[in-house]
């Protein structure tokens, strides 16, 4: 690269790094910039004939305001500061994308603004998600499953729930499943795969951080059922808390770990009680959502404690079947 390709580039970097809308270099920053930068010392002219062939002959969204010296501000980019917050606020929030990975993405969408708009960028927000996924495994099932639908392919994987210990067991003595994706579906901060399993004509929605080890195979996937819509099918199969927050003793059976693992993370107490069941503790707003969560299960989670809210749910029960 020639010293002037070299020249331009480093005023690029300068331009793209430290300037916005609201934040300028002038011609005499710059050359003290590209000469701490190893590229010499410019002079005023040059540095202001290259801006002008940077803006007039590449088309780069800078803009020039004239004075003594010139000042110069980069404003045109591919994502405004409000975007950029939102898709910050989404990674941040989301619960299936792991802490690291979230700070991983961040950083690169940091990368996209000047450090004065970035620093705008940490942003304290507080969801109500609670808690982060463990890893990025799902992130690059995610990717898989894009290529089978893609591709119309057939992909193939195992399912793992939790077993009363919160460790991953594999669903089904760890059966593979052969399934025609249709398509990725977000919902309730989690991604679902929808597609029809080879061995049933169901159309069926997994969840994709409970997949391990999909792949892609070499069979054509199978059409669409004719009637199958995914807006309608996202509406038919899919839908917890104000109230005092307390911590809240329960009496489980087994498979229900799943559910306490789904709605709370994996930090709250448990221990195993009998041959399959265990109480756990955790601490909710015990409203009528959380009364209507534990009511779902038919007996399976009970309240034990606190006294209150056991009365209190039990009223709401008896309520109902007047």
């Amino acid at each position: 690269m020639n010293d002037n390709r070299r020249k331009l580039t480093g005023i690029l970097k300068l331009l793209y790094e430290n300037t916005d809308a609201e934040h300028s270099m002038d011609t005499y920053q710059i050359m003290d910039a590209l000469e701490s930068m190893g590229y010499g010392r410019p002079d005023r002219k040059t540095i202001d004939a290259n801006i002008k062939f940077i803006i007039e002959d590449l088309g780069y969204g800078i803009i020039k305001e004239k004075g003594k010296p010139n000042r110069y501000r980069w404003i045109d980019r591919e994502f405004d500061l409000s975007e950029l917050k939102v898709l910050v606020d989404a990674v941040h929030s989301s619960r299936f994308i792991s802490t690291k990975k979230s700070r991983e993405i961040i950083a690169k969408l940091k990368d996209l603004t000047s450090v004065h708009q970035a620093a705008l960028l940490n942003r304290e927000l507080h969801t109500c998600s609670g808690f982060k996924r463990d890893g990025s495994t799902a992130l690059r099932t995610a990717d898989i499953l894009n290529d089978c639908i893609k591709n119309r392919a057939r992909v193939a994987f195992q399912m793992v729930d939790y077993d009363m210990y919160k460790n991953e067991v594999l669903r089904y003595d760890g059966k593979m499943h052969e399934v025609s994706p249709y398509a990725l579906m977000w919902n309730n901060d989690y991604y679902y795969m929808v597609g029809k399993p080879s061995d049933s004509s169901e159309v069926r929605a997994y969840r994709v951080d409970r997949m391990k080890n999909a792949s892609q195979l070499h069979i054509p996937a199978e059409r669409e059922p004719a009637d199958f819509s995914i807006e309608k099918y996202s509406t038919r199969i899919f839908d917890m808390f104000s109230g005092e927050t307390q911590e809240v003793e329960l009496s489980c059976k087994g498979y229900t770990m799943n559910y306490l693992v789904d709605r709370f993370g994996k930090d709250f107490y448990s221990e195993k009680t009998g041959p399959d069941h265990f109480t756990a503790r955790v601490t909710v707003d015990t409203s009528p959502t959380f009364f209507a969560w534990v009511f779902q299960f038919g007996g399976d989670i009970t309240i034990i404690s606190p006294a209150s809210v056991k009365s209190e749910f039990n009223k709401m029960v008896m309520d109902q079947l007047r």
